[in-house]
């Protein structure tokens, strides 16, 4: 934050209410430098309140302290001495002096401690221009107890002899066995394509958990998913695929579609080719080509859309097309990492636009930067972090 002396002198001017015009303007034009500058000054505002608040409790207490002198006065006065009573009026008064000088002090200190003096860095805080995409691996989780690292770029292909990446190099020697249940976690800033057993294909979004059996049985074939995923079910008429998601049932024959669980508020299913049938607190919906299925307080319902705004991150893109600026944003954290932070009741804002998101960060905030969004990027306590001030 830039604190000179000269806008030091404008900041206690405007505490004390003596600003001219022409310093009026330059204040202003430092305010609007960034939001940060008027947190700071509102903070400083809150804290001479205070003070004028103190100041005035004081004077109320020197005239309590007064009349009950004036009442003391009126009766003692045949038993008192004349030189006793001054003493008493004096002490009194010097008392009130004493507290009056207090005030001033702890104000020249709060003055001094937030305006004068020089602004110590916090270690903890770090203003950041952009931040690299995450390199983290995904990990296979088997419910045997073994814990396997993969490479990203591979992709996985679950075979009946074991688990192996797209390209045929083995990853984990495994005996067919039904039981043999396998958990996939992605980690942010990454995406990962895997075949099942029965030729299904699904697409994970950054972190995301997956849990499957490594060996579909001949009577169902049932997943989990917890974050986004995009599947390419096989078709088996006679053994349905099924997909539990934060709540509801997704039933499938053979189909393509999009699940969205990361807002454990609302959750959407998305339907690109085929039919599905979802469930969930006894509810029953099926959907067509081009509609989507939201699951909020309880609710199934139902609209029309165009399936590529929820589906072009498998193309690694984040694609905004009138999107509202908390769905764009909870993308935007989900990929990168981001604890999104809305310092201000945010108005109504929508954004447009595409962008690859192998890009670093600060490509994707030139979207709000174009939308007039005004935010700060900052590391705090080991964590990115991104303020939205309107």
């Amino acid at each position: 934050m830039r604190l000179t002396e000269d806008i030091k002198q404008l900041i206690v001017k405007c505490m004390h209410g003596d600003l001219s015009a022409v310093e009026k303007d330059a204040l202003t034009s430092w305010l609007a430098e960034s939001p940060a500058h008027r947190i700071y000054l509102d903070d400083l505002l809150q804290k001479e309140e205070l003070m004028v608040d103190l100041k005035q409790w004081i004077l109320i207490q020197e005239s309590d302290a007064t009349d009950w002198n004036e009442r003391l006065k009126t009766k003692t006065l045949a038993t008192i001495h004349a030189q006793e009573r001054t003493i008493r009026i004096h002490r009194v008064r010097r008392i009130m002096a004493y507290a009056a000088a207090l005030c001033c002090f702890v104000l020249a200190g709060l003055i001094y401690q937030f305006v004068w003096k020089p602004s110590a860095p916090n270690a903890s805080r770090v203003v950041l221009h952009d931040i690299e995409l995450p390199n983290n691996h995904a990990e296979i989780r088997l419910s045997n107890g073994k814990v396997i690292q993969l490479d990203n770029g591979k992709g996985v292909l679950v075979t009946s002899d074991g688990l192996k990446y797209a390209d045929g190099s083995l990853i984990q020697s495994t005996v067919p066995n039904v039981d043999l249940i396998a958990t996939i976690n992605t980690p942010a800033g990454s995406m990962l394509q895997i075949t099942l057993a029965d030729g299904s294909q699904v697409t994970l979004n950054a972190k995301t958990s997956f849990k499957y059996p490594l060996q579909f049985t001949q009577y169902q074939r049932l997943v989990e998913v917890d974050g986004e995923a995009y599947f390419k079910v096989a078709k088996n008429k006679k053994v349905p695929f099924r997909v539990k998601s934060n709540g509801q049932l997704i039933e499938v024959t053979g189909t393509e579609f999009n699940v969205n669980t990361y807002s454990k508020q609302k959750s959407s299913t998305t339907l690109v080719e085929g039919s599905i049938n979802l469930l969930a607190n006894g509810q029953q919906m099926q959907l067509k080509p081009n509609q989507q299925a939201t699951l909020s307080e309880g609710r199934l319902s139902q609209k029309s859309v165009d399936p590529h705004n929820y589906t072009a991150w498998i193309d690694n893109k984040f694609y905004f097309n009138e999107t509202d600026l908390h769905t764009a944003l909870q993308a935007i954290g989900q990929w990168y990492d981001l604890q999104i932070i809305y310092k201000n009741t945010i108005k109504e804002t929508y954004l447009y636009g595409e962008i690859q998101r192998t890009k670093s960060l600060s490509a994707v905030l030139e979207i709000l930067k174009r939308s007039n969004i005004q935010f700060e990027l900052i590391q705090e306590n080991d964590t990115n972090k991104l303020l939205i001030f309107n």
